[in-house]
């Protein structure tokens, strides 16, 4: 016996045996492993074989016919039987247990979430889509003051008393006004000066002044006259043929009243066109050392600060 193992042994050990002999390991260890994992897989998996007979030339599913009785459930199965394996048979359209109170509950939950959203959306929209801000009151502008000049010019006779002088009044004078008129003019009105102290008045004839008016720029350069209120001015002119006339220019007073920003702004650009004309085609359009203000409707001094003393100190004196 123990010849035989040996002479068993030696065959195997052959060289021309040893491929078939790794090929038998090989099968021997797959089958093993196959035996260990893929057997103990499919122990769990393997589908139960149903014992109801499938009718023969019929593919698919087979359903069992409905019962007599309508109302009463039926539990379907694969191979066409009408009864289940085990418990109780169910109707499938009958909400389990709990299932109601559930679903009852989720949907007030929802309906209150989007009512109280719904609540909300249409607040914000109240409050900042729909409702327009209040606007802010706006300040007033506040009100400018206006200055209005009155005064009396006309023939003089030399000897008559003031009191019987037949002057012309002139209420709220015009700016650029000619006097006494554009046709015959001697003065032309220029505005008045910062805080209605005075008026000035441009020369545009060959006149002699006697009076208390100052001259502006200067008594050698009397291109223009200023009057404060209550004072008067002679203007002696002699024409081409016949004797001298004598006129007097009387300021009688230079009022104030407030106006709104539209209503002054009307007045401060408001001139006579026929005095302009006059001015340009005499070239006095500027007055010397003085410019008119649109923004307030008052004559400003802009000369040399010397000259602006000069011209106060000769309006004091007076």
């Amino acid at each position: 016996m123990t010849g035989f193992l040996s002479s068993v042994k030696a065959d195997l050990l052959d060289r021309r045996l040893l491929p078939i002999l790794a090929l038998v390991g090989v099968a021997l260890a797959a089958a093993l492993a196959y035996a260990v994992l893929g057997g103990g897989g499919s122990t769990g998996s393997t589908p139960a074989t149903s014992t109801a007979p499938v009718s023969p030339g019929v593919s698919g599913i087979a359903v069992s016919q409905s019962p007599a009785n309508p109302e009463q459930p039926v539990a379907e199965t694969t191979s066409g039987s009408s009864h289940q394996r085990g418990g109780p048979t169910r109707n499938p359209f009958t909400p389990l247990p709990g299932a109601t109170s559930t679903t009852s509950s989720s949907s007030n939950t929802k309906t209150s979430s989007s009512s109280t959203s719904s609540s909300s959306g249409s607040s914000t929209k109240s409050a900042g889509g729909t409702t327009p801000a209040t606007p802010k009151p706006s300040t007033p502008a506040k009100p400018q003051t206006v200055y209005h000049v009155a005064v009396l010019f006309g023939v003089a006779p030399a000897g008559t008393p003031p009191q019987s002088l037949q002057l012309t009044p002139y209420e709220n004078l015009k700016r650029l006004a000619p006097l006494p008129s554009s046709k015959a003019p001697l003065v032309v009105f220029r505005g008045v000066t910062a805080g209605g102290k005075s008026a000035i008045f441009t020369l545009v004839g060959e006149v002699i002044l006697r009076g208390s008016a100052a001259c502006l720029p200067s008594a050698s350069q009397c291109q223009a006259i200023d009057l404060k209120p209550g004072q008067t001015e002679e203007l002696e002119y002699l024409p081409a043929s016949g004797p001298a006339i004598t006129y007097q220019l009387k300021v009688v007073s230079i009022t104030s009243s407030k106006a709104t920003t539209a209503k002054a702004a009307s007045v401060f650009h408001a001139e006579s066109k026929a005095g302009r004309e006059l001015l340009r085609h005499a070239g006095l359009q500027t007055l010397p050392g003085l410019r008119y203000s649109t923004d307030s409707g008052v004559l400003v001094f802009v000369a040399h600060p010397a000259f602006v003393a000069h011209a106060a100190a000769r309006r004091e004196k007076r």
